[in-house]
């Protein structure tokens, strides 16, 4: 797991300075402590650079990395668990190898199957190499985007880079702001790709290659989960195949030549994963759990009974209201606003887990793959609700709701739902998948962002609910896996995890696991109310009687309490009286009176109180 950063000049007579990629570079020191490494080109027209931390090949694996005759060269940042057998294929083709690392088998493999060497990767990875013979630069981001890829292309030069903050070492990037993001991002609690906080700065997607040349930029999707046709497996054959495959990813994720653990939160997924890591080592576990001092919020009596299960050697921490004083350098680690509450246990997890190992495995992804999540109840409810209701008791109720301009309690939930109830089905479940509202952004947006406001966050989720066939389960799969999973959690695990020089590595997120559960009869992934049945049903016997069937708690911070009480002060501050007020983007009256229904207990508004802490944190340092 390390950090890349770049620069390839796209006309023919320009030239990349060194000493830019080398800033690039030392923004990202946490992600690579182990080493650094720089090339150039004999023209000087590209230059690509590597912060490294050492996984595998400690003593053999400096980037960047090249082919026998050094016309190309690879930087990489991620695990290719199939690197070994890649590696005999190309052996018998003839190529050598002077490492063994995984890296060295990328760069072979497109020297030589080319752009398509994306195509037989097993694992996380985002990589640029240097095409020198076509005088191209490539670059490619695994199918789920575990590992992150920003570029920019500003007069006549392409900069790349594995954080927002290298990026913002290159020359000439303008820091004019996307507004269309900043209303993702207030709407969503992210910024989904290819947006980013800036006009100028750009994520290359999940499952996306890129081309860059004299020719100019493209982009091509080389990987997409398809849902049907279903498989043809009874209940007992697919328990049977999903345990033999979810064993096996997490097998392919032990190589390592440094320490490993697990992330254990007592849930359903990083107790299997944790079950399945015990059976297959020969030494205990170390393992890592968080908790809150906060009734339904603290899981770690579950962990302890995994850990006495399976003998670990586990740690765990409590995170307190206090603990938000990491904030800020939370948010400036980030580089651009991020929503999602629960990176700061991640932070906490992530600092204690790299004081024991330097690798650790999750349970990332079973939510999105086996419908863990609340709101696929709830969208599947509402679906049923839709198709039973007859259209003039729909309409009825729509009407006799839309008086009420602010409506709290009962009345809030109501006029929702009758709204809910008159929307198709995309549109339906993307307005269940926001945390800011229409007519709230009437509320609080100044007019002036107000008037740049589009549907983009609706149509973000719209278009991934519809691209796909299959049941109403695999599109809202298909919505949550093309952007809450990429562009939340994923980022969450990325920067949380390596600010701490710490790799995560997650089986659930096994590209070929991910392609067997989808095509499994809906039933067998959510039963009536039972979410992740058959991962419950396949792992039952590996814990005690109902230790699996319990409802699902969820990784969350107690902010609901913690903004009514140890940081109401904190919070009132930072957001009325900090650098919120200088962006220009919000009624500060109607935001006091946000804070005031919340505090007084009128309405929760905890996460639009998050969303807006984080952005006036993060406008002190970006807002002049």
């Amino acid at each position: 797991m390390c950090g890349i950063a770049g620069g390839f000049a796209i006309t023919g007579n320009g030239r990349i300075e060194k000493g830019t990629v080398e800033a690039m570079l030392s923004r990202m020191r946490h992600r690579g402590p182990d080493d650094e490494g720089l090339f150039m080109d004999a023209t000087g027209r590209a230059v690509l650079g590597h912060r490294r931390l050492s996984i595998i090949d400690l003593g053999g694996g400096h980037q960047p990395m090249f082919n026998e005759d050094r016309s190309m060269a690879i930087v990489f940042n991620g695990e290719i668990y199939n690197f070994q057998e890649l590696r005999s294929e190309l052996e018998s083709f003839g190529h050598r190898f002077r490492s063994n690392s995984d890296t060295e088998a990328i760069v072979h493999l497109y020297e030589q199957y080319g752009e398509n060497c994306v195509s037989k990767l097993k694992g996380m990875f985002a990589f640029a190499i240097w095409d020198g013979v076509n005088g191209r630069l490539f670059l490619a981001r695994d199918r789920f985007g575990k590992k992150p890829l920003f570029y920019t292309a500003a007069n006549g030069k392409f900069w790349f880079g594995s954080e927002f903050n290298a990026l913002c070492a290159a020359p000439d990037v303008s820091r004019e702001l996307d507004y269309t993001a900043l209303d993702l991002f207030l709407t969503l609690c992210y910024i989904p790709s290819p947006h980013s906080i800036l006009k100028a700065v750009r994520k290359l997607p999940p499952a996306h290659t890129m081309s860059v040349d004299e020719r100019g930029v493209t982009m091509r999707r080389y990987w997409t989960l398809d849902y049907v046709p279903k498989l043809d497996l009874d209940f007992e054959e697919a328990k049977k195949e999903l345990r033999g495959k979810l064993e096996e990813a997490v097998r392919t994720r032990l190589v390592s030549d440094v320490p490993l653990g697990c992330f254990l939160s007592g849930g359903v997924d990083s107790s299997v994963v944790t079950a399945i890591m015990s059976g297959l080592t020969s030494e205990p576990v170390k393992t890592f759990s968080i908790g809150f001092p906060t009734s339904g919020y603290d899981e770690r009596s579950y962990a302890q009974t995994v850990a006495e299960r399976y003998h670990t050697d586990h740690h765990h921490f409590v995170v307190e209201a206090a603990s938000v004083e990491v904030l800020p350098e939370i948010v400036k680690q980030y580089g651009e606003p991020f929503g999602d509450s629960s990176a700061l246990p991640v932070w906490f997890l992530a600092r204690m887990t790299r004081q024991h190992v330097t690798v650790a495995l999750t349970g990332d992804g079973a939510d999105e793959f086996f419908a863990g999540y609340a709101r696929y109840l709830t969208g599947l409810r509402y679906e049923q609700a839709a198709r039973r209701v007859p259209e003039v008791v729909k309409r009825s109720a729509a009407a006799a709701a839309a008086p009420f301009q602010r409506p709290t309690g009962l009345l809030r939930k109501l006029q929702r739902a009758a709204r809910l109830l008159n929307m198709p089905s995309a549109p339906r479940f993307a307005a269940l998948n926001l945390f800011l509202a229409r007519q709230d952004k009437r509320r609080l947006y100044a007019p002036s962002f107000l008037a740049h406001v589009d549907s983009a966050a609706e149509r973000s989720i719209e278009e991934a609910y519809s691209e796909k066939e299959g049941t109403d389960l695999d599109k809202m799969t298909h919505a949550l896996v093309s952007g809450l999973l990429p562009d939340d959690f994923l980022v969450k695990v990325d920067i949380g995890t390596m600010a701490h020089s710490l790799e995560a590595r997650s089986p659930f997120l096994d590209h070929e696991l991910a392609e067997f559960t989808v095509k499994l009869p809906p039933e067998y992934r959510l039963n009536g109310r039972t979410t992740k049945h058959i991962l419950k049903e396949a792992f039952k016997d590996y814990f005690p009687p109902g230790f699996l069937q319990r409802p699902k708690q969820g990784f969350q911070i107690p902010s609901k309490a913690w903004f009514r009480q140890e940081l109401k002060r904190y919070t009132e501050d930072k957001i009325l009286r900090g650098s919120l007020p200088r962006l220009g983007v919000f009624n500060m009256e109607a935001v006091a009176q946000m804070l005031g229904e919340h505090k007084h207990g009128r309405v929760n508004h905890e996460t639009n109180i998050w969303n807006l802490l984080v952005l006036s944190l993060w406008a002190e340092s970006n807002v002049g």
